[in-house]
């Protein structure tokens, strides 16, 4: 019995254990391959250079380097690159993302790469050469990207209005500039490198490429303006994890808005179906029988938006989009979010978008959810919204519609301080 027992014992690993040492094999394969691969561009480069031929893109050194976490970032890329372009400034743009519409937008000045994912991905960044690298990937030197000796200048691209207090702590400390949206970022990030003595950090207040993306999209886009006499329509859109809406609150907010017979989109976080796909399947369950609701699970949220009346969500960026770009109102639900592991923890005072809330729309509070169908008709047809919607966008967006000429002046600037220093 023994001599048929003891194989088993030995060779059973419990699934954390065993995807703990996948993990670890894998990192040391990928690092392996990207060393010898690497070797293997120096001996080419060393070779192209004594016959006088370019050197292959991966060890050649660029002015500029922008990287992409994938797709959803084109609305932030694709004006820059456009920009770029127009005035002949040479660039290489990176995706992890093979399917990166980005990749399509290679011309005379313009390379495009996709470097993969994960290991492969962290591997080329840690290695990059160039004068220049913009991301809107936070975390640089904290997580898997770490700053290359040969990138002169790491440059972070915030891509939303937000405060980015609920980023995770350390998201933008080691960022040698920051292009901002407004003053409300400004001062978050000044206060958290005072708090933690930080190098400050080069903010440079240029507005939102994204909204730039949108407001060409929204351009030729049919978008519905008031009820026409029928329900209102709701856009359901929260964040994900445990300060959502669907999470925390699910058919409870929900089931007074069908019952009333208004017309109630869900559209779920991208990330909801990946981490907590319990959530969506058991809503889905509970919710099956109403015919008045929709599920919107497309990458593209644009069509959602400018087809309802009304947002419900929680503290998702997205409330800021739907405001500025549509001038619509939204109503969130009034709770103390979790701010652990978040800038937020660090933070003196309450994050700019728990601030604003009122100016957007309205605050509800739980008792408020079985009045919910009246407080959505009264907001969908309030002019007051819409002003104070405005005035905030005014106050809180620099250049709202015309940040890529802006930031890509930023970027100039920031080029040709590092050719000065390195003169």
């Amino acid at each position: 019995m023994f001599k048929h027992s003891l194989p088993l014992v030995v060779g059973y690993l419990d699934p954390g254990t065993g995807s703990l040492l996948f993990s670890v094999i894998m990192g040391v394969v990928t690092t392996a391959y990207f060393l010898l691969k690497g070797l293997y561009y120096k001996v080419l480069g060393v070779v192209f250079g004594a016959l006088g031929w370019k050197s292959p893109v991966h060890e050649e050194e660029h002015p500029l380097v922008l990287y992409s976490e994938g797709r959803q970032y084109f609305s932030s890329f694709q004006p820059l690159l456009a920009e770029l372009e127009r005035r002949g400034r040479p660039c290489l743009f990176l995706t992890s993302d093979p399917e990166d519409p980005g990749l399509q937008l290679a011309s005379g000045t313009i390379r495009t790469a996709c470097i993969g994912a994960g290991h492969a991905a962290w591997r080329r960044l840690n290695t990059l050469k160039a004068d220049l690298c913009l991301m809107t990937t936070p975390g640089l030197d904290v997580l898997q990207i770490k700053r290359s000796k040969g990138v002169a200048h790491y440059a972070h691209l915030i891509h939303a209005p937000t405060d980015k207090a609920f980023n995770r702590a350390f998201s933008f400390d080691y960022f040698d500039s920051v292009l901002v949206c407004g003053d409300h970022q400004v001062r978050t990030l000044r206060v958290l490198e005072q708090r933690r003595g930080t190098k400050a950090k080069d903010l440079i207040d240029c507005g939102c490429v994204y909204y730039d993306f949108m407001k060409e999209r929204l351009a030729g886009l049919p978008v519905r303006q008031g009820q026409g006499g029928g329900p209102a329509s709701v856009l359901v859109a929260p964040t994900w994890g445990r300060n959502g809406l669907l999470r925390r609150y699910g058919a409870r907010i929900l089931r007074p808005l069908l019952d009333a017979g208004l017309t109630v989109t869900v559209r779920p976080h991208p990330q909801s179906p990946i981490s907590e796909p319990e959530v969506i399947a058991d809503l889905r369950g509970q919710l099956a029988a109403y015919p008045n609701l929709r599920w919107d699970l497309s990458s593209d949220p644009i069509q959602a938006m400018a087809a309802s009346d009304v947002m419900l969500s929680d503290i998702s960026g997205v409330i800021f989009d739907y405001a500025f770009l549509f001038e619509k109102p939204v109503l969130t639900v009034a709770f103390t979010p979790d701010k652990r592991g978040m800038e937020a923890s660090d933070l003196p005072y309450e994050p700019w978008e728990l601030t604003v809330l009122d100016s957007i729309g309205r605050q509800l509070n739980e008792e408020d959810f079985d009045r919910l169908p009246d407080i959505v008709a009264s907001m969908a047809a309030s002019d007051e919204s819409r002003a104070a919607i405005r005035d905030l966008r005014a106050r809180s967006v620099s250049h709202f519609g015309s940040a890529t000429p802006r930031v890509v002046d930023a970027i100039e600037t920031m080029l040709d301080r590092v050719k000065a220093e390195r003169a």
